[in-house]
């Protein structure tokens, strides 16, 4: 009973309104809908092509920070050595969603007393498959290979 009255009412209401905006002359008209840009970043694998570290230890510990979040979690970088090659396993697995402003990439070293950022890229909404992108800060050198869907 309640819903019958409710769809009547509901009917009633949405005929009045229809024709008070016909007698008004308000006529909506249903623009194109706005596409809404909207990709996703898949990192594939990260190589150390030259360390910060040269002497001593000769290896770096590496996070890589996208947007807000940090890569590998926990607390402790990935370790690398001249040439060496991790995939996205070592980092758990980096992946985020982003629009056409773009996606910041930041490579970050784990050195005492405080981080250091390697360098910072802005990873553009166009799909590429295994894109390349350096990181260097005139020492430091790390290649980023990644995929970017939309």
């Amino acid at each position: 009973m309640r819903n019958l009255f409710t769809r009547t009412a509901g009917r009633a209401l949405l005929a009045l309104g229809l024709t008070g905006a016909g007698l008004a002359g308000v006529v909506a008209v249903a623009g194109p809908a706005s596409a809404a840009t909207s990709c996703d970043f898949d990192m594939v694998s990260l190589e150390a092509r030259n360390l910060q570290t040269d002497n001593g230890s000769q290896r770096d510990y590496v996070w890589l920070q996208v947007e807000d979040r940090w890569f590998p979690s926990g607390g402790d970088g990935v370790m690398f050595a001249l040439g060496t090659t991790h995939t996205d396993a070592a980092f758990g697995y980096p992946i985020a969603g982003f629009g056409s402003s773009g996606l910041e990439v930041r490579l970050v070293l784990d050195k005492w007393p405080g981080n250091v950022t390697v360098d910072r890229e802005t990873i553009a909404c166009d799909a590429v498959t295994n894109a390349t992108r350096t990181f260097s800060n005139g020492d430091a050198v790390y290649d980023l290979k990644y995929n970017v869907t939309d």
